[in-house]
């Protein structure tokens, strides 16, 4: 049962059902039925559908966890040691599960609840399209905004969060806590974070989409580069037996084709959202050039696309501080032991002003 805004939650409300479409070879519309679809807003009836679910998932973005934890925490609440309310964050970012716990925790107070929150790993792409493109299915009769989602299977989850819980479902691929860390780590650094570097580029180059890229040699040279110098040489040396090698020399060049695939027509603007956001000390862009660094590794090319998201940011007026000032009191790069680190990323913002000037 989605539990969203009254707008949304109409397509369910209305047919009983809603419609993605699947890009790729397929090129499929897919209509999925059984559901239900309950506002926010409706308190009691959130408060029932939570009564009876074995499952909860979140997708309301890091940001508003603050604001669905107190519902949350009613529930949990009203459960027991042997019946948690399970709940499985499917938001980008690092330590997701924890903040979500903390918020309820701060909601039940001196109360007592019962639950058990977990990370997941959410690997497939998918869009809004609005209004929709030629060729793609409504999400519902009569609305204006279609879905877009490439074709891509399977959700890693902590064991600890799926233990007790009889039948949970062919999708998930529950993992040991070593195994799950490292597949966490390659969604937010190979993945999300070479999602930041090609959109941050390619809206300096001044382009839309990101199968545009695919003819721009420099920036899928370097995508190419910082995948397999930086990010997979630091994921194998800080994971090690838990990260196959051949996994990831495989996933790396995957996962560009993927970002770049003609069939999403994901746009630039899609991945360079929220630049102040993805800014974040626990976000992609700072979280990934530290890691990089911690395994003494220099993160030239990644830390171009911190440089560039801070560009982008400054020229859309997302943020009144100078350059330096984003990085140290928004990025929380610390001045005495992050001083190389600050001293890259301005370097690294001339050389983007120098290659990229036109694109702004």
């Amino acid at each position: 049962t989605p539990l969203y805004s009254s707008a949304a939650s109409d397509v369910y409300k209305r047919q009983g059902q809603y419609t993605f479409n699947e890009t790729g070879p397929s090129g499929r519309a897919v209509a999925v039925g059984r559901v239900r679809g309950i506002s926010i807003a409706e308190g009691e009836r959130v408060q029932a559908a939570l009564d009876a679910a074995d499952l909860v998932f979140t997708a309301v973005g890091e940001p508003n966890l603050s604001k669905v934890a107190p519902s949350l925490a009613q529930a949990a609440a009203r459960r027991t040691p042997w019946n948690p309310l399970r709940i499985l964050c499917c938001e980008n970012g690092l330590e997701i599960a924890r903040r979500l716990t903390r918020h309820m925790e701060e909601a039940l107070g001196a109360g007592a609840g019962h639950m058990v929150v977990g990370d997941t790993v959410m690997g497939r792409m998918c869009m809004i399209v609005s209004p929709p493109e030629r060729g793609l299915a409504p999400v519902g009769p009569g609305f204006d905004w279609a879905v877009a989602a490439e074709p891509f299977f399977g959700i890693p989850v902590p064991r600890r969060t799926m233990e007790g819980l009889e039948k949970p479902g062919a999708a998930f691929q529950v993992m040991d806590e070593a195994e799950f860390a490292a597949q966490e780590d390659v969604k937010m650094m190979a993945h999300n974070g070479l999602h930041a570097f090609l959109a941050f580029l390619g809206e300096m180059r001044g382009r839309k989409y990101f199968y545009e890229l695919t003819g721009d040699r420099q920036i899928m040279e370097m995508a190419s580069r910082m995948m397999l110098e930086e990010v997979g040489e630091a994921l194998l040396r800080k994971h090690g037996p838990a990260l196959d090698r051949n996994f990831y020399l495989n996933y790396a060049p995957t996962i560009l084709r993927r970002i770049t695939c003609p069939g999403l027509r994901d746009t630039l603007a899609r991945g360079s959202r929220g630049a102040m956001r993805k800014l974040e000390p626990w976000e992609r862009l700072v979280g990934g050039v530290r890691a990089i660094v911690s395994q003494g590794i220099s993160p030239v090319l990644y830390s171009t696309s911190l440089a560039a998201a801070i560009v982008v940011a400054r020229a859309r007026g997302e943020t009144n501080l100078a350059f330096q000032e984003v990085l140290t009191q928004h990025c929380g790069l610390r001045q005495d032991d992050e001083a190389d680190l600050i001293a890259l990323a301005e370097q690294r913002k001339r050389w983007l002003e120098a290659e990229f000037a036109t694109g702004l």
